[in-house]
């Protein structure tokens, strides 16, 4: 990430009296890259043992608005200690830009997003958004669920905010939008487990994992130094049925299932 290094050390000279200010600097410009570009944070520690299960795929009927949520799991059943790829997107089957408003922040989508990113930032801006949650849930039961995995540290950091939109203009037969405002490029997401590292001589990168593997066993603050996958407070994803609940801001809905053995 050369250019992410070298937009930080032009910031040095301003910021070099608050490492808290340097590390929230290069934070943002992690999370924008991973917004323009879908770059995704690797980590030496992420595990890579096949899972050897059939990929699957999820999706809702399409909305009078002519969109559609779906969610790609790599594997329906991993071993444990190996890492599951999950997408998911909202996709405009018209051929047509497709002019949305979200309406009012759905209210799931902005609590979950304190279980799933780190300073809370949605980079699909809160119009898309899950949980997950082990056990076996449905609609039916989800009342029954407790909170979400923790899939996100929180970190001692000021956090940069991005406004939620007012309006969002898909392109044809795509997620992607025709309009950009912010660091999303498209409404999608990937479902990772996430984690900070350093950066020498004082800085820390933090961001998503390349796929889902574990979670973090604590809601304190931790500092960036401590908050890696090598932390005693992070948990890898111990065997059973898991769930996975997605949410749009259209008021579509999916609830996805996978088994760690």
């Amino acid at each position: 990430m050369s250019s992410a290094d070298h937009e930080s050390e032009s910031a040095g000279s301003e910021l070099s009296s608050s490492k808290t200010s340097i590390f929230a600097t290069a934070f943002l410009i992690v999370f924008v890259l991973l917004g323009t570009s879908s770059l995704e944070f690797y980590s030496s520690a992420l595990p890579v043992n096949p899972s050897g299960s059939r990929p699957a795929s999820f999706s809702t009927s399409i909305s009078p608005l002519g969109l559609q949520l779906s969610v790609f799991l790599n594997a329906t059943a991993i071993r444990r200690y190996s890492a599951l790829g999950v997408h998911m997107e909202v996709l405009n089957t018209l051929d047509r830009n497709v002019s949305a408003f979200p309406g009012q922040l759905n209210a799931d989508i902005s609590d979950w997003n304190s279980y799933d990113f780190i300073c809370s930032i949605n980079i699909a801006e809160s119009l898309l958004g899950f949980a997950l949650i082990k056990g076996n849930y449905s609609p039916a039961n989800i009342s029954m669920a407790g909170s979400p995995l923790q899939l996100a540290p929180f970190v001692s950091t000021a956090c940069p905010a991005f406004p939620y939109p007012q309006e969002t203009i898909f392109k044809p037969l795509s997620h992607m939008l025709a309009t950009l405002d912010g660091p999303r490029a498209g409404i999608s997401l990937n479902v990772t487990s996430e984690q900070c590292v350093s950066l020498p001589p004082s800085l820390h990168e933090c961001g998503p994992a390349l796929g889902l593997f574990g979670y973090w066993n604590t809601r304190g603050f931790l500092s960036p130094d401590a908050a890696t996958f090598r932390s005693p407070y992070f948990q890898y994803l111990v065997p059973g049925v898991y769930t996975l609940v997605v949410a749009d801001a259209w008021g579509q809905a999916l609830y996805a299932h996978f088994d760690v053995l």
